[in-house]
């Protein structure tokens, strides 16, 4: 969990209450939190008693008649989710039955709780920093295994400890400076090279974590380009599980792109069937417009998937290979049911360095090796689950890799020290140490109401 507390403002103690899950299910939870909790629940639970942590089995009283039997539970400050005096309510799903409950506890004294308003308490009262207060709403949200996994890391604290090790490279370094400074006359301690190069590193690995935490969280654009008939439509088709893209033998068939969501064993993505690409010179005005358009989708994507017809010669599909222009990209050599039209040595050359996964979109063969494939080169091995960072994250991560090389080109110790300074402060802002109201406000935002 995280350190210390946070200077929370007066109204913190404010009593909230909330419907804590969504409607429709067999039971429900109303949510108290703040000073007075179990006494406002007093006035319409029967028998006025609760023992703390333990659920019990409680009437809920309306105006003297049985509205409900619930199990209630209670947990005391310093010991719950958000530091503070907390009552559920575990009702019957009935809406009449949890409004009225909500309506009770609000004429207790009472009010609506806002979205995200409980973990933000939880924040605030140093239970949680707000990177991990982030990470409920991105499990709340999770879509998929990999989306999940990330935010139970960073719920686990995965990229406060790593920013707590670049922050003591910081402190450090910091130090070394303001000793000179503070003693002019003595000799000066060597200056801190070392911690300011690792710095420099720990926040550039961060950062390169970004475009992870974008993908895990929206999903990723994955392009499938290759010449007419090389089998795109039926990949798609494939891996969205579903006849959504026209597939015929008449090469041209696509014209435009056509998009649909995907899980690609456990990774979101967007799957994007585009144009075939081929010699413009055979081709008339529709099908150039429709592989100008494919060409658009490429500088878009976060992956490239690039069909390769196995019993067509390579020769006709060697162009495409210098289109990708350093994208991540998976060559997906179809129609590995077929008789290959080249050897596997040509296809070596033309690849290079990329990834080939031998599939047959006819017969939802390999599928598996080439999610495999695409989450590989999407998501580097070298880049651990628990350090996916959010655009905010990355915004005050960049300040701060600014300001690190910024110290190092500085040779004046006076210059050097205020840089590393404003180092701290970006960094601080990762996970709430020092986070301006506005971005609070923002962050919390995501939240549902109840959370």
């Amino acid at each position: 969990m995280a350190e210390g507390r946070r200077e929370a403002p007066p109204q913190v103690s404010e009593l909230i209450a909330a419907l804590a899950t969504p409607p429709g299910g067999a039971l429900g939870v109303v949510r108290l939190s703040g000073e007075g909790a179990l006494a406002a629940a007093m006035t319409f639970l029967e028998p006025k008693s609760v023992p703390e942590r333990r659920p019990v089995l409680r009437d809920v009283l309306d105006g003297g008649s049985l509205l409900d039997l619930a199990v209630v539970t209670c947990w005391p400050e310093g010991r719950s989710y958000t530091g503070e005096e907390i009552v559920e309510i575990s009702a019957h799903g009935s809406p009449y039955v949890l409004g009225r409950i909500l309506e009770l506890c609000l004429a207790a004294g009472a009010r609506q709780a806002r979205p995200g308003e409980f973990t933000q308490r939880a924040y605030l009262q140093g239970k949680l920093d707000l990177d991990q207060a982030e990470a409920v709403c991105d499990l709340i949200l999770s879509q998929t295994r990999l989306a999940h996994r990330s935010a139970v890391a960073r719920l686990e604290g995965g990229l406060s400890k790593s920013t707590a090790r670049l922050r003591g490279l910081l402190v450090g370094a910091l130090a070394s400076l303001e000793a000179s400074l503070d003693h002019p006359g003595e000799e000066a301690p060597p200056r801190p090279e070392e911690e300011l190069r690792e710095a420099c590193r720990e926040a550039g690995l961060l950062l390169e974590a970004a475009g992870r935490g974008r993908i895990l969280s929206a999903g990723a654009r994955v392009v499938i380009v290759g010449r007419p008939n090389a089998g795109k439509s039926s990949l798609l088709n494939a891996l969205a599980g579903q006849e959504r893209a026209i597939v015929s033998e008449e090469p041209g068939t696509t014209r435009d792109a056509v998009s649909e969501p995907c899980d690609l064993g456990g990774l979101k993505g967007l799957l994007i069937d585009t144009a075939g690409l081929r010699e413009e010179a055979g081709a008339g005005p529709v099908e150039r417009e429709g592989m100008r358009r494919t060409r658009t989708q490429l500088e878009s994507a976060d992956l490239v998937l690039l069909v390769v017809d196995r019993s067509a010669p390579l020769a006709s599909q060697a162009a495409l290979f210098p289109l990708l222009n350093k994208k991540p990209a998976v060559v997906a050599l179809n129609k590995c049911d077929l008789p290959s039209a080249f050897p596997a040595a040509e296809l070596r050359r033309a690849a290079g360095n990329l990834p080939v996964a031998e599939v047959s979109a006819a017969r939802r063969a390999g599928l598996d090796r080439l999610c495999e494939a695409a989450r590989s080169a999407l998501l580097p091995a070298s880049v651990p689950c628990e350090l996916s960072v959010s655009v905010r994250h990355a915004a005050a991560l960049g300040a701060c890799l600014r300001e690190l090389e910024a110290a190092r080109l500085r040779p004046e110790p006076e210059l050097a020290a205020e840089h590393l300074r404003r180092a701290l402060a970006a960094l601080d802002a990762v996970c709430g140490l020092s986070v301006p109201d506005d971005v609070l406000a923002q962050v919390f935002a995501r939240f549902c109401v109840g959370k």
